[in-house]
This record gives structure tokens, sequence and C-alpha cells, in this order.
């Protein structure tokens, strides 16, 4: 994750302000700088193009149940985030996909403002280059900085990537107790910005 280019100004206010006023970038491995940015009603048409060009495992494994469909209501719901509780940040597209959304992380808080549910998506084209790592990894810390202590999420089994890329996070993996397809990530967030630091 890098900062705009605005001298010492990247320093001041707190990441979320950062991240609302377009000033965080990720470098991808093809050598692209990609903005990192709070989801906004208008992407749902995006969302939907999106999730339009997923497999229906890919559709699996980000839902943990099949949703053969994605309608402008449900699109909207989810690009309308609760603002004190909730972290949904997207990833711009370049190219052919400029001004689309092409991925993201999102950690859905509880109402004791303490734990997190964690989830990210990414569009199959730019799967391999890092993004989802650093979108994961930036919201893990502006919810530590928002004063969550813990995040959760649940990954189907099948999903090597994504449980991989939670260990190198630092996420502890386990079995889930309750369904044999799944396991269970957790991470306690002083230690994931500690190891970002």
């Amino acid at each position: 994750m890098r900062e705009g280019s605005d001298g010492g100004a990247a320093e001041r206010g707190t990441l979320r302000d950062r991240l609302a006023q377009r000033r965080v970038f990720l470098e991808g491995k093809d050598g692209e700088r990609y903005l990192l940015r709070p989801i906004e009603t208008s992407d749902a048409p995006s969302m939907i193009r999106g999730f339009n060009v997923l497999s229906p495992q890919q559709r699996w494994f980000r839902f943990l149940h099949a949703v053969p469909e994605l309608t402008t209501e449900a699109a909207v719901a989810f690009c309308t985030p609760d603002p004190v509780l909730d972290i949904c940040l997207v990833i711009e597209g370049r190219g052919a996909l400029a001004g689309d959304i092409v991925g993201g992380a999102r950690i859905t808080g509880e109402p004791n403002r303490k734990t997190g549910e964690f989830s990210v998506s990414m569009r199959p084209e730019l799967q391999g280059l890092g993004l989802a790592r650093q979108a994961l990894q930036t919201a893990l810390e502006a919810a530590a900085e928002a004063g969550y202590e813990r995040v959760v999420g649940y990954i189907a089994a099948r999903n090597i990537p994504m449980l991989r890329l939670a260990e190198r996070l630092g996420f502890d993996v386990r079995f889930d107790p309750d369904d044999p397809a799944h396991r269970i990530a957790e991470i306690e967030l002083g230690d994931a910005v500690s190891r970002s630091a």
C-alpha cells in the first residue's frame, strides 16, 4: 500500500480519512497502481458486472451458499455499509476495466465495535496480483485504528488460495466445529498491525 504523492500530507489524518480522500494506492505485481477507496452506493452496477463474471464455484467461495443472481437491490444494499460499524474498501480497475470495481475487502462490525467479520473478493482476471492481500491488510489496519480487537472469517475448505492468504496475513486457521466444509480464520488486530509495520 502506498499513499498518493502529496508529501507530508499522507501522514495527517486517519487511514479512513486518507482512503475517503482517495490517497491510498495498491501496487499490483503487474506494475500498475490501483486506487483503494471506500465503497459507494453508485458502485452497485459495477458490482453486478463483477458478480456476473464469477464462476459458480467462485460465487460459492464468496458467499458460502449458492447465489445464482445478484439483484440490483442486493447490490445497492451491499454498497451501502453501516458507516459506523463497517469498513468496505474497493479497488478501482485500470485499462479496459477503468471505472469498474475489480475487488476489495470488507469488515462487517458487530455492535460491540470490538469484533468484525472479514470477506474478500476479486475479479478472476486480476487474481494473483497481490491486490486482495493488500486490500485486506489495509482493511485490518483501518479496523484496528477504529478500535476493533479481533476479526474472524469463514472460508470454504476447498478455497485454498483464500486459506493461504489468511495464513500469510497471520490469521489462525482452524476447522469449523459446526461445518466440516468450512474453516474459521481469526486474528487479533494488535498482531496484524505489528506485522504490517
